[in-house]
């Protein structure tokens, strides 16, 4: 009885550890970020009842991650065209200094959806997150003089800084805890 006892004890332990609540997960992750109120926004419809695989909710998440860093990028080439042609070379050239960042940030992420069934993932995603978030932190530079960023920009950039956000916590969070699926 006493064995019987014992393997049921490692086994649900086990489960425990490997099969996190994503709802759980959703607020562990969200109130670490420096914007919970978005992070909460931005998740909940990724949350679906049911997913208790870190890795499913964490593949959400970089995909509608690497999603809105696509979409700004994409802003960021009409941006560039239109400042050319009003004859805007300072803009032009700080929305083209911007592209290489973006591109960088959206290639993070699908490296990180590609080795999702790698050991050790969350170390590599984790890292790769970082990268990633620095990357778009950086593209804040490229509008000198330092409020030279026009604000609808601003708020697209914000929302990037926000869902980099999300992605790292999130991952480095699974890496801490030791989260393997």
């Amino acid at each position: 009885m006493g064995s019987s006892y014992n393997n049921y004890l490692f086994v649900f332990t086990f489960l425990s550890l490997t099969y996190i609540s994503s709802a759980n997960l959703v607020s562990d992750v969200c109130s670490m970020t420096k914007d919970p109120a978005y992070c909460f926004k931005f998740v909940k419809p990724l949350y679906k009842e049911g997913i208790t695989i870190p890795i499913d909710f964490t593949n959400a998440t970089l995909e509608a991650s690497k999603n809105v860093l696509y979409l700004v990028y994409l802003e960021i080439i009409g941006r560039e065209e239109r400042a050319s042609k009003s004859n805007n070379p300072i803009l032009a050239g700080q929305y083209r200094e911007s592209k290489p960042q973006y591109e960088y940030a959206v290639s993070a992420y699908r490296r990180s959806q590609a080795i999702s069934d790698s050991p050790n993932h969350y170390e590599i995603m984790s890292f790769l997150a970082g990268q990633a978030s620095k990357s778009i932190e950086e593209v804040e530079s490229n509008f000198t003089p330092i409020g030279s960023m026009p604000a609808d920009f601003k708020a697209l950039h914000q929302n990037s800084l926000n869902v980099c956000n999300i992605v790292l916590v999130l991952t480095t969070h699974l890496y801490r805890i030791g989260a393997t699926n």
